[in-house]
């Protein structure tokens, strides 16, 4: 018969360890061994992984188990502080998508730690989550941004002194996601879907994220300038439209207040546009975008790389696309190396030719 046995983990009340061919098993059983004796309940799993990480359904049963949420999270765990944080008026400050975002992402800090006091978080232990989710590390990073935001957000209010996730690096991501050249634009407008093809031309030539695309009124055209409220920012942006951007425009027939519908004339949801621009894509004609990894972001970031080759300074680029000068100096930093060192080249060329006279010839 398998024995009870003492836990190498400290356990909370009345959890139990039972270990049956080399394996931990846990119950829940009030006033064990006394005449108030309660029945045995066996737990999920076990309390924590074999990295010593927490496993978020034990603990939530147990919780259910001892009565714990039928009155709230306990005060001071990661549980209360989400609460508490999504109640604060700095939440409500965010917009509606980066609500979202950060729901999700608190969603799997809850699920990891939700029963553990707030005060014990160390950095290592925020390594862990990130590393734990290092196979997506855009997802990765973003949970810790999350966190890190949360945690400043609970310093003042006594919940904590210090901030543990500003001592924990990001993973690399790379570039992201690439813009789409010229040729590969024409590739698009020529081929597509007319409907998609109207999607794309207003995410280039306004140089918006898909949700603001997707948002956009006729409404919102006064006087040559297009109003843009950012989903992400809240940013109130108004973008002089580009000669190509009206003839874009006037090819689509006004069915709707939103300037962009669908083939059956209503208009777009998120999920609808991204199944159909998914289909789209799987043209064999499309093949030259697949191959190179384009996808409907990349054109706003197309914006931002003609804007920044037509010699327009970061404060314009930004006042157009609404992002932080920092984003757009990073674009910068690209299309300056390139300018650069095509006149570098060019030079040497020059110089060459100087010396022998002559083109350069490799075969001399």
């Amino acid at each position: 018969m398998a024995r009870p046995r003492r836990a190498s983990v400290k356990l909370p009340p009345h959890v139990h360890a039972v270990k049956a061919r080399g394996k931990l098993y846990y119950y829940f059983q009030p006033f064990r061994g006394t005449a108030r004796e309660e029945a045995r309940v066996k737990l999920p799993g076990a309390p924590f992984d074999p990295k010593g990480m927490p496993d978020g359904e034990w603990w939530r049963a147990y919780r259910e188990l001892s009565g714990e949420a039928k009155d709230g999270p306990k005060r001071g765990t990661f549980a209360a502080l989400i609460l508490a944080y999504k109640a604060s008026p700095e939440w409500n400050d965010l917009s509606p998508k980066s609500r979202s975002e950060r729901t999700r992402n608190l969603k799997v800090i809850e699920e990891a730690w939700g029963d553990l006091m707030v005060s014990g978080l160390e950095a290592r232990h925020v390594l862990e989550l990130r590393d734990r989710h290092a196979a997506t590390p855009a997802a990765a990073n973003n949970i810790v941004r999350s966190l890190s935001s949360m945690m400043s957000w609970s310093i003042p209010r006594g919940w904590r002194t210090h901030n543990p996730c500003t001592r924990v690096k990001k993973l690399k991501i790379g570039e992201g996601y690439a813009p789409w050249n010229w040729q590969e634009i024409e590739l698009f407008r020529s081929q597509a879907r007319a409907d998609l093809w109207w999607a794309a031309g207003l995410a280039l030539y306004t140089g918006q994220r898909l949700g603001d695309v997707l948002g956009m009124l006729w409404s919102d055209f006064q006087g040559g300038l297009i109003g843009v409220t950012q989903n992400k920012t809240g940013k109130k942006l108004w973008i002089p439209m580009h000669a190509h951007l009206r003839a874009v425009l006037e090819d689509i027939p006004r069915s709707s207040v939103n300037i962009l519908t669908s083939s059956r004339g209503s208009p777009w949801t998120a999920d609808g546009f991204k199944s159909s621009w998914a289909e789209e894509m799987k043209r064999e004609v499309m093949r030259p975008l697949r191959d190179n990894n384009r996808v409907f972001h990349g054109l706003r970031k197309s914006a931002v790389v003609f804007l920044l080759e037509a010699g327009c300074t970061d404060a314009e680029v930004s006042a157009i696309t609404g992002q932080s000068r920092q984003m757009v100096e990073h674009y910068a930093k690209q299309v300056n190396q390139k300018k650069l060192a095509a006149a570098a080249v060019l030079k040497w060329e020059s110089a060459e030719a100087g010396r022998t006279g002559n083109e350069f010839n490799p075969n001399l």
